[in-house]
């Protein structure tokens, strides 16, 4: 009978062991997963920012080339990414004449022969919103950006061909500092910004 209690002990306190050892297992586990999740976001982040340096040397190099153009290529309203949008509403359709060729992903589109500032206007939908591709193809870099927003502005009000421009390009973070410190969220939460002032 002592033995039996003995023996009885002996088996309650494995049992406790296990069940001690898998919580704390599981606790770490998680742990495990949670920093994986924050590393990908981060490798996200880190590719996004490369295509976001890509797309602002982009736009600025355009500026430069096409020089006699440069007021044009201000942003006007519809450049504007809305509450719920993931892109600007000028992207809801395509902008005419398409002054660069480029592949939808089945088919090569040519380029129409164009003025100075139908070309402007063409860099900035191409820029701000990709070239058009047929569904599912994804080939263009702005598509990497989640509300991505670029925005040309006059540094002087009313500035002609040649004047000096500010350009920023903004886009949401997978990981943001809320999400690390678990503060409240704001409107501004992950939202990073490239800005330069150049003169064509």
């Amino acid at each position: 009978m002592k033995n039996f209690r003995s023996l009885s002990i002996i088996k309650g306190l494995s049992l406790i062991e296990v069940l001690v050892t898998i919580t704390i297992t599981s606790i770490g586990l998680m742990g495990l997963v949670s920093l994986q999740m924050h590393a990908l976001k981060a490798t996200t982040d880190s590719g996004n920012r490369s295509q976001a340096v890509w797309l602002f040397n982009d736009i600025i190099s355009r500026i430069h080339a096409n020089e006699v153009a440069s007021a044009s290529y201000v942003t006007p309203a519809n450049f504007v990414v809305a509450a719920g949008q993931n892109s600007p509403a000028v992207c809801a359709g395509v902008v005419a004449p398409v002054c660069t060729s480029y592949h939808t992903g089945s088919a090569l589109v040519a380029a129409a022969d164009c003025t100075s500032i139908q070309q402007a206007t063409w860099d900035l939908y191409e820029v701000a919103c990709g070239s058009p591709k047929v569904a599912g193809f994804r080939g263009n870099s702005i598509s990497y950006l989640p509300q991505a927003q670029l925005t040309i502005a006059c540094v002087t009000p009313g500035c002609g061909n040649g004047d000096t421009l500010n350009i920023t390009l903004q886009w949401r973070a997978k990981v943001d500092d809320e999400a690390i410190t678990g503060a409240a969220r704001t409107a501004n939460s992950g939202l990073l910004t490239l800005t330069d002032v150049i003169t064509p």
